[in-house]
């Protein structure tokens, strides 16, 4: 007698929705991430990659009666710490929730409110560079295009208020007395920018 071996079922895997949190500035995804179905679904999974959350589904799971939600918390304090995750009730700090409402979400993250300083030296002495009207100028958006002042903190040294650099500011013109200084990018991982630039305006 032949004895067959047993049939192996198959069952099929599909994505159906890959998450991410971006950064609304400089559209950078966000890495350092954990997630979790809230709620659980039969037949459904959460991995994480560096950037990306990804929800599958087997083919023969059924659709959950409630619309599933998926659970994100930022895992590097540093990198949340310059971004603004309003708390969530009943979960743990840095964390997003987020509807599944397309095969692919992109939640936009704002910054904090930042500063930048600029400390300008005269090109022929490099002495303080005093005196001067500078502004922050955006790159992009509507015309005429949005600004940022920065007046004078101290001999030389030119210090925005803290405001939300928006994605019009990426990057962003540096004026002195109305001309171009130099095109400057600022560094989201801070809460103070600071740029040492010779006047040649």
């Amino acid at each position: 007698m032949t004895v067959q071996p047993p049939l192996l079922a198959t069952v099929t895997t599909s994505v159906r929705h890959a998450v991410r949190l971006v950064h609304a500035s400089t559209g950078a995804p966000v890495r350092g991430l954990a997630a979790r179905l809230q709620p659980a679904a039969y037949g459904w999974s959460v991995f994480t990659l560096l950037d990306t959350v990804v929800i599958s589904a087997r083919a023969d799971a059924p659709e959950p009666a409630v619309p599933p939600q998926v659970v994100v918390t930022l895992t590097d304090g540093v990198v949340a710490g310059v971004l603004l995750i309003p708390p969530v009730a009943g979960m743990p700090p840095r964390t997003v929730v987020v509807d599944l409402t397309a095969e692919r979400v992109d939640v936009p993250l704002h910054p904090v409110d930042m500063t930048l300083t600029v400390v300008l030296t005269e090109l022929s002495t490099g002495a303080p560079r005093t005196g001067a009207t500078v502004v922050a100028s955006a790159t992009s958006g509507t015309d005429p295009k949005p600004t940022v002042p920065l007046p004078e903190a101290e001999p030389g040294t030119y210090r925005s208020a803290a405001v939300e650099w928006t994605a019009d500011f990426t990057p962003l013109d540096l004026l002195v007395g109305g001309n171009l200084l130099r095109t400057l990018a600022l560094d989201f991982g801070t809460t103070a920018t600071t740029i040492h630039l010779v006047d040649t305006t």
